[in-house]
């Protein structure tokens, strides 16, 4: 990219903003900047406020957003904002203007990142020739695959993360009798999320007579960290356990055995504890197809840039 472009990864609680530019080859970003949702009636009104602290007035844009995208819009799954190209691209002076899933995001910037960006999670032989998974939970839980096709690849944005939730032990199971309560239908995100590690902390606690004083997903996180709730500390673990259970199933129905990477905002929060866990356990136990999952790698995006410099290798690449 010969000039800076305006990117933005937008979840449901949080839009993060930057300026990206493209030298010899890699792209970079400055100005990062991490706003409140809740402290803008609408994106257009967050970005037109960051944008008065840059210097520098982009053309062109790509904005990651956590939902669908429909016709170059999204109605956010866990957020009151909407997002229309036409509401944003004209006020804020952009000729061209993109907005993109944010995991679609991650797929695409996948190849941009360096081995910094990375940790191994689980080790494994990657069939070049297969699609790749991307993954992971923040404020919901986002899904993407990656698939070659011949000397390219095509990135496939999924709503994987609302795929119904598959109990596999009686703790698991009384978890989601006491979350079908307050849901009619119960999508492996109501657990796989900053939302999931409310209701499953809550559950857990309904289970063992505790009284739940209601906690925040980071303290919840925070807790377990410190060793000193013993309901957060198998929160975490039951979190991470059914992340292997689920990132499993889902290489099982897609054929993703050119690997898995996962993203998200939580799991680098938690980092400690989840590569202690027994996800990479959850992930190979398919019983007769533990044999297929089992060869293929897992790691981790530690760069929390990572889908900024999705965004505007969104705008390169396919242009």
């Amino acid at each position: 990219m010969a000039d800076p472009v305006l990117v933005a990864d937008i979840g449901g609680t949080n839009v993060r903003f930057a300026i990206a530019e493209r030298h010899h080859g890699v792209i970079a970003i400055r100005d990062a900047q991490t706003l409140h949702a809740r402290d803008f009636k609408t994106i257009r009104d967050a970005a037109a406020a960051f944008l008065t602290g840059v210097d520098v007035k982009p053309v062109r844009g790509c904005f990651a957003a956590a939902g669908p995208v429909i016709v170059n819009e999204v109605e956010f799954t866990n957020s009151n904002w909407t997002l229309r190209a036409a509401e944003v691209a004209g006020p804020l002076g952009l000729a061209e203007f993109r907005i993109v899933n944010d995991f679609y995001a991650l797929a695409v910037g996948a190849a941009h990142l360096g081995d910094g960006a990375f940790i191994s999670v689980k080790e494994g032989k990657r069939m070049e020739t297969a699609p790749q998974l991307i993954l992971g939970p923040g404020t919901g839980l986002g899904q993407a695959l990656i698939v070659p096709t011949g000397a390219t690849r095509r990135v496939v944005a999924t709503e994987g993360g609302h795929v119904s939730f598959a109990a596999q032990t009686e703790d698991e199971l009384d978890v989601k009798k006491i979350i079908a309560r307050d849901y009619r239908r119960v999508s492996v995100e109501r657990l796989l999320s900053g939302g999931g590690l409310v209701n499953i902390y809550r559950a857990l606690c309904e289970m063992r007579n505790v009284n739940n004083t209601p906690l925040q997903p980071d303290q919840i996180t925070a807790a377990a960290a410190a060793g000193n709730d013993a309901i957060a500390v198998r929160t975490v673990n039951m979190f991470c356990e059914i992340l292997g259970r689920v990132a499993g199933d889902a290489v099982l129905s897609t054929g993703a055995r050119g690997g898995v990477i996962l993203g998200g905002g939580i799991l680098p929060k938690i980092q400690e504890a989840f590569l202690k866990s027994a996800f990479a356990t959850c992930f190979v136990d398919k019983e007769r197809m533990s044999d297929y999952i089992g060869a293929v790698p897992v790691k981790m995006i530690v760069d929390e840039g990572a889908a900024l410099i999705g965004a505007a290798a969104v705008l390169d690449d396919e242009s």
